[in-house]
This record gives C-alpha cells, structure tokens and sequence, in this order.
C-alpha cells in the first residue's frame, strides 16, 4: 500500500505558503500605492481574492501582512560554523550572521526590496520589524558570547570575566543589529532618482539596489573607517 500522506501534507503546506505570500505582497502593494493608514484589511482581502476569515486565520493585523512573519531560529549548522570559524575578526562574521536571516523558504526577492521600500516610507514599521528581532539578537548574542570564550580557560576564567564577556557579546549584537538595519535601508531603490536622456530632457531612472554580497562589502568597509575615526578607534 502506497503511503500518500507526504504529498499531501506538502500541497497543503505549498497552499499556505502561496496564499501567504499573495497575502502579503498585496498589502504591501498596497501601502505602496495608497499609504499604511488608507490600506484597510478588506483591501488587502479584495486584492488577494480572499475572505477576512481566511486572512486572520494567517494574520492577526494588517500590520503583521505588511511586516512579514516572524524571523526564524538560527539553524544549528550555521550556528557551529559561527562559533567554530578561523580567526577573530568578528565584524563581517556576525554581520553576515545576522545579515542571513531570512524565511525558511526563501526569499522573495520583490516583495523583499518592497517591503524595504515600505519600510523607508513608514519608519515605524521598520522599528516594529527590529523590535520583532528581539529573540534573534538573543540567540546572536549566545553565540556571539560562546565565540568570544572559545580560548578561555573554565578553570581560570572569573565570573567578573565571563560577566565582561556577556557585555561584550550583547554590545557588539546590538550594534551589529543597526548595521543591519542600515544596511537594509541601502537596499531601497531610489525610483525618484532623475537622469537626463539623450534629447537633454530629464526621466525618471530605476536604480537597482546592491546585491546582499555588495552591501554586505560596503557596509563593512565604511564600519571599519568610521570605528577607525578620531574619538572612535582605538
């Protein structure tokens, strides 16, 4: 006898994860178009071919369409690779770290540079996302902490020690987390830009944004020279 129940479970997770996301790039469309505050759930509802019963049996506000689902738990595998990688350069480590944190599925790429969009337009959905960040940057920060301990020794090691070590290890992720949401924001397409054309008239340009590899670069790099600046570095 056949066992059918795995292709079931995933066309029903398929299902879900689609309408999820129909779900979520029409809000976002949304308040692109018209702003958060005129975007209403019957809208979004409308938009996505949905009823409100099916759009709170997947989110709980508007809000929570907009923004995304919540970021998922570290994996163990990049978690050890963390810990366990060579050297001690721990900037563009725990910035690739946190950088890398996405959907378990993937992700969509234009509703991602969207969302960063809306995010640029309504600054306090960005804050919201940062706050949802709040379990994330306390696993960083363990594993930051761990990797920070990697060459000390249990039997000498204080508990002023280790108290010093936490600090650093909290410090450096919360940094670490503006830097990221700076980095973000450097993703947002600048669609206003304007640039003359050959005719000498000016039209409007579509600027892409940096891959994550190029951000990632630069905003290491313009890191390292500020921390280097007077008053800053060392």
């Amino acid at each position: 006898m056949t066992d059918t129940s795995t292709p079931r479970s995933h066309t029903r997770d398929d299902k879900h994860h689609q309408t999820s996301l129909r779900v979520q790039r029409s809000a976002v469309s949304l308040v692109l178009e018209h702003g958060f505050d005129n975007v209403t759930v019957d809208m979004i509802c409308s938009q996505s071919g949905i009823s409100q019963r099916t759009f709170f049996n997947y989110f709980k506000t508007k809000k929570a369409a907009i923004i995304g689902a919540e970021p998922p738990s570290i994996d163990e595998s990049r978690a050890r690779q963390f810990i366990a990688a060579p050297g001690d350069d721990l900037l563009p480590d725990v910035l690739t770290l946190m950088s890398a944190i996405g959907p378990r599925d993937g992700i969509d790429e234009q509703l991602f540079t969207d969302r960063l969009r809306v995010f640029g337009l309504h600054p306090q959905l960005m804050q919201e996302q940062m706050d949802r960040m709040t379990r994330v940057t306390s696993e960083v920060t363990e594993l930051v902490y761990l990797r920070l301990g990697r060459a000390a020794i249990p039997q000498s090691e204080s508990d002023a020690d280790r108290a010093f070590r936490r600090g650093q290890a909290g410090l450096l992720t919360h940094a670490m987390l503006g830097v990221v949401r700076f980095m973000a924001l450097q993703w947002i397409p600048d669609f206003d830009r304007l640039s003359p054309t050959d005719n000498g008239s000016i039209a409007a340009e579509r600027v892409l944004p940096p891959s994550l590899a190029e951000s990632l670069e630069r905003t290491i790099i313009l890191l390292r020279r500020t921390l280097g600046s007077p008053g800053l570095g060392e």
